[in-house]
């Protein structure tokens, strides 16, 4: 039965206990899939071939890409979600809901329309083989199809993250990606190539939103089943179409690397230059596992204490995000490189060149996440349009510069400059717009402390490169060589205040 869903009491009155969890779930969901894909890549590559693995990484980047045209809607329903369920409204979410559904059914029945009607010239655009062109042009088709669909359960996946239901949609992930991993296995052994690949994601997706689209269904209320009014249309979506400019620069700038090697190296080729793009995106995603509890946790504390009283928990936040962010990027570099070495056949030996200059370029775009989901709970998504737009400006001038001197990387280290400037011009706007804001992050950062750490990393990485295995336990290795380095940064960083921290705690009990 539909019922509405009053304030998350229990849920809402810890909040460091609400982001363990949620941030656990969410994390659970990204890393069970990343280790099997760590595992299985090098077997994946041998299997399809390097030539038909790489066309698979640029079909999936150009629909990533492809699926950002969608408004703004996911992002902009998830902050409204959150603020509705500060408040206890189940009534504001249905009615938002229904309206997101009928506009995004509407742009992926458009979208599917189009990649039916132009997929022979996108393909011809990146250069691809005659030989390959039934079976990438049918994934291309289908991925451009289920878009629309994944859209769709995001945004009842939003409905239950605003809840704090991570359990559900964590539980979701993990066994489309157990379909997922079968159905690889089975392309390889079975040589069903990328028609293969095109059935196993109907599946996946099929399976994933049986489990999430009833629990989300629950939580709404069945007298608000309509359309949002015309004022609140508009207010949403006047907020959306910026959001929706953030996010398509965000997106572009993630999967220019391999669109760019697609055109100038042939989508046969762009196979190196793609997954170490996507190995450094995987990486980088991983602690952007907190954020949506992180934008639970704000939009319900702006929803139910307004701005000025819920900024200490913003700056709280942000403290300790930024130390944990520079000790992932600094000590990730070295360990990524040595690993990556280790992990992928010698074919693909530039992914590790190329997956170790985007991790230590993710410093920045991770270093503003508090800032930037503080932000948009405050309602300003214009500050992340004009950030993003001057983040794909630099991202492109530094290519097109350095594209001459050092070719592909030279790409490769524009697509790093341009967060740089984008996270700039985020916290200077931030301090203008605002009346309430954190610090400027870059005062967190924990110098010292990360550099006595890096210098331990890279001694260890160097030493053991030559003894470690080959393939996915050679990453694994890497990973662990690199401990020794990340117990000395949190030892280094947080310990002093965790001992003040256990003192206060004694005396309290006292």
């Amino acid at each position: 039965m539909i019922r509405r869903t009053t304030r998350v009491g229990g849920a809402r009155s810890s909040g460091l206990a609400t982001l363990v969890s949620g941030t656990s779930w969410q994390a659970l969901s990204q890393v069970v899939p990343l280790v099997v894909n760590l595992a299985l890549t090098p077997y994946i590559i041998h299997g399809l071939g390097p030539a038909r693995y790489s066309i698979f990484l640029l079909v999936t980047s150009i629909t990533a890409l492809l699926g950002q045209f969608d408004g703004g809607i996911g992002q902009s329903a998830l902050r409204f979600f959150t603020i509705n369920a500060g408040r206890g409204d189940a009534a504001a979410t249905t009615r938002l809901l229904c309206t997101v559904t009928v506009v995004i059914a509407g742009f992926g029945a458009l979208l599917t329309a189009v990649a039916f009607a132009f997929t022979g010239e996108i393909l011809a655009f990146f250069r691809l083989a005659p030989d390959f062109v039934g079976e990438a042009g049918l994934l291309l088709r289908v991925l451009c199809a289920l878009v629309g669909v994944m859209l769709l359960r995001n945004v009842f996946n939003s409905v239950l993250i605003a809840a704090l239901r991570f359990r559900i949609t964590a539980s979701a992930v993990l066994v489309g990606y157990a379909i997922y991993t079968v159905g690889l296995i089975l392309c390889v052994e079975l040589g069903w190539g990328l028609s293969g690949i095109a059935v196993t994601m109907i599946a996946q997706q099929i399976v994933g939103t049986l489990m999430t689209l009833p629990p989300a269904v629950r939580m709404l209320d069945r007298r608000a089943v309509r359309l949002l009014s015309r004022a609140d249309t508009a207010q949403f979506f006047g907020y959306a179409w910026k959001v929706q400019i953030s996010g398509l620069s965000g997106m572009l700038q993630l999967q220019k690397d391999q669109l760019v090697a697609g055109r100038l190296l042939s989508a046969q080729e762009s196979g190196p230059f793609g997954q170490g793009s996507n190995f450094a995106m995987q990486i980088r995603m991983l602690p952007l596992n907190a954020l949506a509890p992180v934008q639970a946790m704000l939009g319900a504390k702006v929803g139910e204490l307004g701005a000025h009283d819920a900024l200490p928990t913003a700056v709280r936040l942000q403290r300790t995000w930024v130390r944990l962010m520079t000790g992932w990027c600094v000590l990730g570099t070295p360990a990524t490189y040595v690993g990556v070495r280790a992990w992928l056949p010698d074919s693909y030996a530039a992914s590790a060149t190329v997956a170790s200059i985007l991790i230590a370029g993710a410093f920045f775009p991770l270093s503003v996440v508090v800032l930037k989901v503080w932000t948009l709970s405050l309602g300003h998504p214009g500050i992340d349009v004009r950030a993003s737009i001057v983040g794909l400006f630099v991202n492109v001038a530094s290519s097109v510069a350095l594209y001459p001197l050092w070719g592909m990387y030279g790409v490769v280290l524009g697509t790093t400059l341009g967060p740089v400037g984008s996270a700039r011009f985020y916290t200077w706007a931030a301090r203008q717009v605002l009346g309430a804001a954190p610090r400027v992050f870059l005062r967190d950062v924990p110098w010292w402390q990360a550099l006595v750490s890096l210098g331990v990393v890279i001694g260890l990485e160097l030493w053991c490169a030559p003894l470690l295995p080959r393939g996915g336990l050679g990453l694994v290795a890497a990973a662990g060589v690199a401990v020794p380095g990340a117990l000395l940064f949190v030892a280094l960083t947080f310990g002093r205040e965790g001992w003040d921290f256990i003192r206060v705690r004694r005396r309290t009990r006292a």
